[in-house]
């Protein structure tokens, strides 16, 4: 042990009064020697008093060398030195040889300590022995002394023991008093202080308990689906100190179907279904079953058997837990549970009251929230599905548009993908190109109303044909309007053929009245119109069209716009391939409304002028022309009636010996035959047609090469003539 250790322990078993003990020996042994320094003695007494003061230091020396080593030893090593001190005094007044020695009031001194010390007993027997010790010291002058002043000075060592001890016993009952009563209060606001750091404790675990339930909470609001609000609950559980595992199962047809932990990779507990119904079951009788069957909150604490052990792989892994509390998930308090919260605890009170409703609550905002989050699934579900239904309405009439006008599907395409190179450029938001792309597959929808007779007019269109067409913007916009999730595109598609001069339509806008995206849709849309081959308009080349679009811009066109068209367009391909001519049987049928012999059923020559305009795109290589000669003669002869009869039949076996080609019936007596082959035949050939054989009608065939690249004219001579044009 280091001196310092054994200091404090000294300092702990000694108090004031032995600290004047130590200073009383001090000041004796100080004023021995000062007394020897300044009082002349004779020498036999000199030598008597430096033994004596010697004796003094040393005895006083180990006395307190043994307290500082055995501390224990106090109270005897006082009792050694007092008998110690009184042979010290006795030698003192014996050497004063003085009845009237000032060293007499030594035996005062250790009669006041003593008796304040050890109490009035012990001060009456150091009285006796201080009585015995001092006629020891005076025994030689004892018969020269005054009787009555011995009796003095002895009986005021007595006198002085009784109320110095007196007032000790005071002191010491007065002190053992306020000791216990110190004590008892001590113990008191121990007791006091445990119960208010119990309360702290409580009232921080259940703080904690509440910062937890306000954070799950904050989760009720923010997560963006149900399974991220069940882990992240959980997970948010397990933070809590006491909560080192918690789950979440949700209820569906009787079972536990769905399982939810902070870690579903390594969830601990068995996989679901988890039985609820009574019976034998493994699960049926653990906290959460019983909970969910019986719509309550159940609250379980644990034995020497881990809780609901037959829902872990492991059981082990809840040994320790001290208790499990189950409450049921619900919308309303009067509603059968959707799931259950299961929360295990591994403090050792187990849960408080306040905390079991705190948790109670909590569950029911959980339950609140799921049975949210499954109306708003199926809310979009329905919506989703009503979305799928407006859409499939709505492209089943763009589809019916392209099933009219195959062009038209071709024309939506090209738009919708010019306007998205405009946007790209002008780096409007991804909502807004989103925005304009439906718009332009759509822009044309307003078409469904217009009358095939204007619509596949391959022909150049009449006033009222152009007022018809005009119509179809604001039929658009009174389609799209109503439906809510097409309210925006409406009106983009209302104003695409609006002009910033105010000569568009259907409202005459100008300028900045004009929708910017239905700005950018009508340059797109037009500069289509420019590049496409139309039946009775061919296509401009790309930079044809470029330079249209800069002529019109300010005017037709937004300027604006029209720049970054110029920038994004100039670097396209154009399809060479895209015409009015049609392709499928059924827009051959329609063709026919405006092409159609009414007599034969043949082309007629508008079509063949169409046809032979657009060689480019249909590769017919093979013309014949037939003229009929002879025919006037024939109707004179026979009438009219069979003349058209006549043509009739003819007609039908010329369709039947050429399928493969397009037949025309052209200014009454010619016919011709177009083919993409080579055909060989002549006039002998077609004489031997069974309706012409047998008649005076001679047919005059004329073969005409189409593979020189070149436009053709027809005009009504003598007879049908196809020419060059630039012959002409």
């Amino acid at each position: 042990m280091s001196l310092n250790q054994r200091w404090n322990r000294v300092r702990a078993a000694t108090g004031k009064i032995d600290l004047t003990f130590l200073l009383l020996r001090v000041f004796s042994l100080a004023g021995g020697v000062a007394w020897l320094l300044l009082v002349s003695l004779p020498p036999w007494e000199e030598s008597l008093l430096i033994r004596a003061l010697a004796a003094f230091f040393l005895y006083s020396l180990i006395c307190y060398l043994v307290i500082f080593f055995r501390p224990a030893l106090l109270k005897k090593v006082y009792l050694t030195s007092l008998f110690l001190d009184l042979a010290f005094l006795t030698i003192l007044v014996h050497a004063a040889t003085s009845f009237t020695s000032s060293f007499f009031l030594g035996y005062y001194l250790l009669i006041c300590l003593h008796t304040i010390y050890f109490g009035l007993r012990f001060g009456l027997a150091v009285a006796v022995f201080s009585a015995l010790f001092y006629l020891l010291s005076i025994w030689q002058i004892l018969p020269q002394i005054d009787w009555t002043d011995l009796a003095m000075r002895i009986g005021f060592l007595f006198f002085l023991a009784v109320p110095v001890g007196l007032l000790s016993e005071k002191v010491k009952h007065d002190k053992e008093k306020v000791e216990h009563l110190n004590k008892t209060l001590e113990s008191r606001v121990a007791q006091r202080t445990a119960e208010i750091a119990a309360l702290l404790d409580r009232e921080r675990y259940l703080r904690e308990i509440l910062n937890t339930v306000a954070h799950i909470n904050k989760l009720l609001i923010t997560s963006p689906n149900l399974t991220s609000l069940l882990e992240s609950s959980c997970a948010r559980f397990m933070q809590h100190g006491n909560y080192r595992f918690c789950w979440i199962g949700l209820l569906k047809n009787g079972v536990i179907s769905e399982v939810y932990t902070a870690d579903p990779a390594r969830n601990p507990l068995v996989e679901p279904p988890f039985t609820v119904a009574a019976g034998p079951g493994p699960f049926a009788e653990v906290a959460a079953a019983v909970c969910l069957r019986e719509n309550r909150t159940i609250t379980r604490l644990v034995g020497e058997e881990p809780l609901d052990a037959s829902l872990w792989r492991d059981p082990e892994r809840v040994r320790g837990a001290k208790g499990v509390i189950s409450l049921p998930l619900r919308a309303r308090q009067d509603e059968e549970p959707s799931g259950c919260l299961a929360i295990y605890t591994w403090r050792r009170e187990g849960f408080e009251a306040e905390e079991r409703e705190m948790l109670d609550e909590l569950a029911g905002d959980i339950g609140f929230a799921i049975d949210s989050f499954r109306q708003r699934e199926l809310t979009t579900k329905l919506t989703a599905e009503r979305t799928a239904n407006y859409e499939e309405t709505i492209f089943s009439f763009v589809d019916m548009i392209e099933q009219r006008d195959t062009y038209t599907a071709g024309h939506t395409e090209r738009v919708a993908h010019y306007c998205g190179l405009i946007a790209r450029e002008m780096k409007l938001p991804q909502a807004e190109k989103k925005r304009l792309y439906m718009a332009a597959v759509l822009h044309d929808i307003g078409k469904i109303a217009t009358p095939d007779s204007v619509l596949l007019k391959p022909g150049r269109l009449t006033e009222l044909d152009y007022e018809l067409i005009k119509l179809h913007p604001r039929a658009g916009y009174e389609m799209l309007s109503n439906i809510e999730m097409y309210k925006d595109l409406a009106v983009i598609i209302l104003h695409h053929h609006e002009r910033p001069d105010g000569s568009g339509y259907p409202d005459g806008l100008v300028d900045e009245e004009i929708p910017l995206l239905s700005r950018i849709m009508a340059v797109a849309d037009a500069f289509d119109a420019m590049t496409t081959n139309r039946i009775y308009k061919a296509r401009k080349q790309l930079p044809q069209a470029l330079a249209e679009l800069e002529q019109l811009a300010g005017s037709q066109f937004n300027a604006e716009v029209v720049a970054v068209a110029l920038k994004v367009l100039a670097g396209i391909e154009i399809p060479l391939h895209v015409n009015q001519l049609p392709f499928t049987e059924l827009e051959k049928k329609r063709f026919s409304y405006f092409f159609n012999d009414r007599l034969t059923g043949l082309y007629n020559e508008d079509y063949l002028k169409i046809v032979l305009n657009n060689l480019e795109s249909n590769r017919y290589s093979c013309l014949y022309l037939l003229h009929l000669r002879n025919l006037p003669e024939y109707n004179k002869r026979l009438g009219w009636d069979k003349g058209n009869k006549l043509f009739t039949r003819f007609a039908a076996e010329l369709q039947a010996a050429f399928p493969r080609s397009l037949v025309f019936r052209a200014y009454g007596n010619d016919f011709a035959i177009i083919s993409q082959d080579h055909l060989d035949l002549d006039s002998r050939l077609l004489k031997a047609f069974a309706d012409i054989s047998s008649t005076e009608i001679e047919i005059d065939a004329h073969h005409i090469d189409l593979t020189a690249e070149q436009l053709y004219t027809i005009e009504k001579l003598e007879k049908m003539e196809v020419t060059p044009a630039e012959t002409l």
